[in-house]
């Protein structure tokens, strides 16, 4: 406070606060009357009214706009901003401008009082180094020198201090943010966001990016300041509910619950792989079910089989041969629907099976296969009421020729005119036939086209081994054809469906029937995706028509690698993207402490010197305390030594501790001799509580707490899984680790 220009920050935060204050109650004002006109719309709603609907429309987005905009004024009573930059442009001489960034804009006449982090200009904090610097704006790429970098500490409306700065690696604001407990939520970073994150967050919207990040390195609060990056930088070409999250599980779903509307966004989709697919679907929850994603994993840790042929079948249908597969059984259910013959009514072809085969197989194959029926019978019932009267009238022509030939060749008596009347009679009946079969008869053709659902098909793929073996051919062996079809019958009997069988159904009901009510989404951001398969991927682009994705990972993370991704590059493939993906090897979450006690863990996977396949975590320099390793000889003893560290940990202010077991099953062994009870998290959890818990090893990638108990060191081998989940495990910590084993 003894700096000399205390007085001059302490003044123009007075400044912005008044003006908040004398801003706020016109905002709420605004909003209330905006809030009547949505409650008055709603209440008299009136579907068949398009000007009240447009007019609702409105105000629904207004009262949206507003609501944000009131609740970033109050939160920046608190807070209005965080940093400050002086910018020179080159050529207005030495006349620099005073930037103060936060988390909103905020503008009194034309004067800018606060800038927005997402700002162009505002990369000169997170990138730029004191003196010549430069940003690219909607103006072009503006050059000039930065004069001043300062960090603002502002709580409760009061200035607290301030550090002039030069980079931002190891500031204050970083050093405090990590060094602060965890609480339930995962929480915003926009006042320490690093050069390379800045880099990644800002990457151009419609092209894919691919991130490789390290245990600690941000991926997920990274992907979600993206989000808002793109809403504010994209505002006329993207629309917060046409972006979404796809998350692990819904667990992981409430733990970053919080990030977004700290940062002013709202109504983004946040959703499951396996919720997506179900919604799209719509199968009868009373007779299947999925399985949960870690379910075969869990299975095989906890009965210490790792080359189950559950897991076997899983890598099978996960990738991108079983996608060709299932691509040839789409074509063949097509073939398969088509009628032998072509249209015909009492005798007559109105339509060349040739033809509909031409409608059916080429001209309309950009639609799902169900809605090529309905072209088709437009076309058929087009075509049949053109042809039916030049037919009648051929027909009655015909008749007309006969009738004249009976009187030509015959003389007038009864024995002609019995002949004329029952030829007359024939005709009739010919044209009274096709007059009113000519219909029921299109509607019997058609019924020739009628589809069973996706997921029929799906099932009786696997019934029919000798089918699976022809679509499979060149791409499969036929023992791994009959693997995959006795696992799957397997659980099909039980009705159960594996997370790999939903790419393929995914597949099947767009491709024969196409995907009702798909919300139109233009970005869409995979975290955790190392765990997902090729097809997943492959099925999501295809589903979504979308090139733009955010996809992030963690290969050392990659537990379901049996499935999985194992080389990024296969994903570059996959949506045409030639460039690396980014890599972050700079941990933020754990201290060096805890990082070189995790790093010669993963690096078990590489024996020899081997290369790692991705780069090993960095920690940012950050120490704390050293990890405990304990060797404790039975349970009892084992418990109550964690329960002590529980408590002294809860003692020296660790606000969220997590106790990581192998297995589920030895998680509730655990938990009966704890007398802290922790609560323990099944994958079914869908709300993250934080504070103390219990929870297997295969749940917690993500996830980072205050402190972390390895409780059971001992279980985990030398196994390609069993190394990942112990690294996983340690790499959760942000302050403190305890790694026990039960040993002599």
């Amino acid at each position: 406070m003894t700096h000399p220009d205390f007085p001059v920050e302490q003044a123009y935060l007075e400044d912005v606060l008044a003006f908040l204050q004398s801003s706020l109650p016109e905002m709420k004002s605004q909003k209330d009357e905006v809030d009547a006109k949505v409650a008055y719309g709603l209440k008299h709603y009136n579907s068949d009214n398009a000007d009240q609907f447009i007019a609702l429309t409105l105000n629904l987005s207004t009262q949206r706009a507003l609501s944000q905009k009131l609740a970033q004024g109050q939160f920046a009573m608190q807070k209005p901003y965080f940093a400050r930059v002086d910018f020179c442009p080159d050529g207005e001489g030495e006349l620099s401008q005073a930037h103060y960034i936060g988390k909103m804009t905020l503008m009194r006449d034309m004067t800018l009082l606060i800038t927005d982090w997402r700002a162009p200009i505002s990369s000169l904090y997170y990138e730029g180094r004191m003196g010549q610097a430069a940003y690219d704006c909607p103006d072009g790429h503006i050059t000039g020198e930065i004069m001043l970098k300062r960090q603002l500490q502002i709580e409760e409306g009061k200035l607290q201090g301030f550090t002039d700065i030069d980079i931002t690696t190891n500031d204050d604001f970083l050093q405090a943010a990590l060094g602060a407990s965890k609480d339930r939520r995962l929480k915003d970073i926009v006042t320490t966001i690093q050069s390379e994150q800045n880099k990644i967050i800002r990457a151009p919207l419609f092209k894919p990016l691919i991130v490789q990040g390290a245990a600690g390195s941000g991926k997920t609060t990274i992907a979600l300041h993206r989000i808002a990056y793109l809403l504010y930088a994209y505002e006329n070409t993207l629309q917060p509910h046409q972006v979404m999250i796809m998350a692990p599980n819904r667990f992981f779903l409430s733990y970053i619950s919080d990030v977004l509307p700290d940062l002013g966004v709202d109504q983004v989709m946040q959703t499951t792989f396996s919720d997506f697919v179900a919604t799209c679907l719509e199968w009868d929850p009373k007779k299947w079910r999925v399985a949960p994603a870690m379910e075969a994993v869990a299975d095989a840790i906890n009965k210490g089989q790792y080359n189950s042929l559950r897991m076997e079948s899983a890598r099978l249908k996960s990738g991108l041969n079983f996608m060709t597969a299932i691509k040839r059984y789409c074509e063949q259910i097509e073939r398969d629907c088509l009628p032998s013959t072509g249209f015909m009514v009492e005798g007559y072809e109105i339509f060349t099976h040739e033809a509909v085969t031409d409608l059916f197989l080429h001209k309309y194959t950009y639609l799902p296969t169900a809605k090529r029926v309905g072209e088709i019978e437009k076309h058929l019932a087009n075509t049949l009421k053109r042809e039916i009267p030049l037919i009648l009238e051929h027909i009655e022509a015909e008749y007309d020729r006969r009738r004249i030939k009976y009187k030509e060749q015959m003389p007038d008596g009864e024995a002609r005119r019995a002949l004329i009347i029952a030829l007359l009679d024939e005709r009739d009946g010919i044209l009274k036939g096709l007059k009113t079969k000519s219909k029921s008869q299109l509607k019997k053709y058609l019924r020739a086209f009628r589809l069973q659902s996706a997921l029929a098909y799906y099932q009786a793929l696997f019934v029919d081994t000798a089918l699976l073996e022809n679509l499979c051919q060149g791409l499969y062996t036929d023992r791994a054809c009959v693997l995959i079809a006795e696992e799957s019958r397997r659980f099909h009997k039980k009705g159960v469906l594996e997370l790999e069988d939903l790419p393929p159904l995914l597949w099947m009901q767009l491709k024969l029937f196409g995907l009702e009510d798909m919300p139109e989404v233009k970005h869409i951001v995979i975290d955790e995706a190392q765990d997902c398969s090729l097809f997943q991927l492959a099925a999501l682009k295809e589903a979504l028509r979308s090139e733009s994705f955010t996809i992030l990972g963690d290969l050392h993370q990659g537990i379901l690698a049996h499935k999985g991704i194992t080389d990024w590059k296969d994903v570059c493939g996959l949506l045409s993207e030639e460039e690396e993906p980014f890599t972050l090897k700079q941990s933020y979450r754990t201290t060096v402490e805890i990082m070189n006690a995790a790093n010669p863990v993963i690096e078990k996977l590489y024996p020899n010197g081997t290369a790692p396949a991705v780069p090993l975590a960095v920690p940012v320099i950050r120490h704390g305390s050293p990890v405990e390793y304990h060797k404790i000889k039975d349970k009892p003893a084992l418990a109550k030594a964690i329960d002590e560290t529980i408590v002294l940990w809860q003692n020296e202010g660790c606000r969220s501790i997590a106790v990581i077991v192998k297995t589920a099953k030895e998680c509730k062994a655990l938990q009966k001799l704890l007398t802290t009870h922790p609560p323990i998290i099944a994958e079914e959890a869908e709300e993250y509580e934080g504070g103390l818990l219990i929870v297997p090893s295969y749940l917690v990638k993500g996830l980072e707490f205050d402190g972390v108990i390895v409780a059971d060191a001992e279980n985990y081998q030398d196994e390609a899984l069993d190394i990942k989940l112990l690294y996983i495990a340690m790499t959760r910590a942000l302050h403190k680790l305890a790694i026990f084993e039960r040993g002599i």
